[in-house]
């Protein structure tokens, strides 16, 4: 009996030690899994704050609490508690990014240059969770926004109230999206190792005629969940490139601008010739009206002299004044997007004669030979009376009856050059020689020359003045060494439009050895030739002196007989 007694007293310890052992192992499973239950619960019960933070807000709720910065801005100290409550960051509370702060010594008096100096100050912080290679692993977080002259952490993300990205993205706009970052002093670095802005204002933009567009429209590549890396060697290249997107929506626009100078003079490798982005901006497209309005029209970025001019002219004093818009302003005589050249052809003339139907017959009132005048003489010649003037022969096909352009082959420039060998302007003999070795090649259509009184510069064909001022007066040019003849230029059409002019001898529009060659242009006086005066007088005086003298012998035969 005492062994049996032995024996279960024996067994029960060891039950009692087996239900010891398996309580504590039930407890070691189930604590941790109890505690990670209480810890979830408390993450999400996201308005609990703790001690320390409620005693901090008890200052910082306060709404306008403020500091005054060195620059004068003023940086705000208010943090909302629920907020903050709700920010994925409420478990660390504030002494996890603050740590320098010190509740026995607090505040402590810290100066800042500028608000964006704070900011970066205040961002170092993050450095201690999140790496500088994680961020730029992500779209959002792009290499370019982590160099130099990028915005701080605190500049994209709300310091203190920042939620989950996942959330937040699901719930934002993608332009709103956009805007955190470039709504900001956002920058790129660039192939020369210079810095492009890629900042923009969110007013432009919202209230550009772009409006209904969101940015992925026209940056393909780019979206909540894609970010294309890009690299460009300069900002001029990346305008170039970006531009191109502007032809999806606008093809017949696009297509009228490849037949333009400014196509023509990027292709041939100008990159300051303009794109649409120059004229018409990137994020605030205006409406037409707006290009359309002295202060809007976008040609006078490049072309400010002549812009100037313009402001001077009938035109322009005209378009300046409030609510008058019918007087013409650059893209109703050079057209918008398929931009020509204004001297070569008959395209000024053109201009001129669309808005002034009545000007062929209101000059047949006065100018004798008006057809001839109109073709011979350019419309600023007359109408831009303190503009100097010039005799320009152009390069022109005798058959085809157009201007010459210099094809391949032609080498005009080299056979200037080489012609004018001592560089002081072609000689008659010269333009001679150089227009019938180019007819011998047969390199050219039968060249002949085309003369053509015009202004001498583009800033003078566009101070125009009112038809009262216009020069009517026939002794302006018709009469010996006349101002406009004084001046003489050869010129071609160059494959980009432009016309390119070479000086010559006044000499060649009044030399004998120039009847070939500058027969297609003559003005009586102008272009006198004493010789041709010297032979004609001769042949008068020769067919006077012919019957008078068959008269007279005639009569004295008479009286002998």
């Amino acid at each position: 009996m005492a062994s049996a007694r032995r024996e279960g007293a024996a067994a029960s310890r060891a039950l009692g030690a087996g239900a010891v052992i398996a309580g504590v192992a039930v407890f070691l499973v189930l604590f941790p899994v109890a505690l990670g239950s209480a810890f979830a619960a408390t993450g999400s019960e996201t308005s609990s704050l703790s001690e320390a933070d409620e005693t901090c807000l008890s200052c910082h709720a306060s709404e306008g609490m403020e500091k005054t910065l060195a620059n004068g801005q003023t940086l705000s100290l208010h943090v909302g508690g629920e907020a903050f409550g709700e920010s994925v960051h409420v478990w660390m509370g504030c002494a996890g990014c603050h740590g320098d702060v010190d509740l026995e010594t607090h505040p402590v008096e810290r100066n800042f240059d500028s608000a964006r100096a704070y900011r970066l100050r205040a961002s170092q912080v993050c450095s201690q969770c999140h790496s500088g290679e994680s961020l730029k692993d992500g779209p959002a977080h792009h290499a370019r926004v982590s160099s130099a002259g990028g915005p701080a952490c605190a500049e994209c993300h709300d310091a203190h109230a920042i939620g989950r990205m996942a959330e937040w993205k699901a719930g934002v706009e993608e332009t709103a999206y956009c805007l955190t970052c470039h709504g900001q002093a956002l920058s790129a670095p660039l192939g020369d190792g210079g810095l492009h802005s890629l900042s923009l204002d969110e007013a432009a933009l919202r209230n550009s005629v772009h409006l209904d567009h969101a940015c992925a429209d026209c940056h393909a590549g780019f979206s909540k969940e894609a970010h294309e890396v890009g690299t460009f060697a300069s900002p001029r290249e990346r305008s170039i490139v970006r531009a191109e997107v502007c032809r999806q929506c606008h093809g017949d626009k696009y297509e009228q601008y490849a037949e333009s100078i400014h196509a023509t003079l990027l292709d041939d490798g100008n990159l300051a010739a303009p794109v649409c982005t120059d004229c018409h901006g990137s994020h605030a497209v205006g409406p037409k009206a707006t290009y359309e309005t002295i202060a809007g029209v976008p040609c006078k970025k490049c072309h400010e002299n002549i812009f100037e001019a313009y402001l001077g002219s009938m035109h322009g004093q005209a378009r300046s004044k409030p609510g008058h818009i019918a007087a013409p302003i650059c893209a109703d005589c050079h057209r918008a997007h398929d931009v020509g050249v204004a001297s070569t052809g008959t395209r000024l003339k053109d201009a001129c004669l669309a808005c002034h139907e009545g000007a062929t017959d209101s000059h047949q009132a006065w100018l004798p030979n008006t057809a001839l005048h109109l073709e011979a003489v350019s419309c600023p010649a007359c109408h831009a009376p303190k503009a100097r003037r010039r005799i320009d022969l152009g390069l022109y096909d005798a058959v085809a009856r157009t201007p010459i352009s210099e094809q391949e082959g032609l080498r005009f420039d080299d056979r200037i050059r080489a012609a004018d060998a001592e560089g002081d302007g072609l000689d008659a003999m010269e333009l001679w020689n150089l227009v019938r070795d180019i007819n011998r090649e047969g390199t050219a259509a039968e060249l002949s020359l085309r003369g053509r009184m015009e202004v001498r510069t583009g800033v003078e064909a566009h101070q125009l003045s009112a038809k009262t001022d216009a020069v009517r007066n026939c002794d302006t040019c018709h009469r010996d060494r006349a101002d406009p003849f004084q001046s003489v230029t050869i010129s071609i059409v160059r494959p980009d439009g432009r016309p390119a002019h070479y000086e010559a001898d006044k000499e060649v529009l009044s030399s004998p050895v120039s009847v070939g060659t500058v027969s297609g242009f003559y003005a009586v006086g102008g272009t006198r030739i004493k010789l041709l005066d010297i032979l004609f007088l001769l042949a008068v005086l020769g067919g006077v002196a012919v019957p008078v003298g068959h008269i007279t012998m005639r009569r004295l035969l008479k009286k002998d007989r």
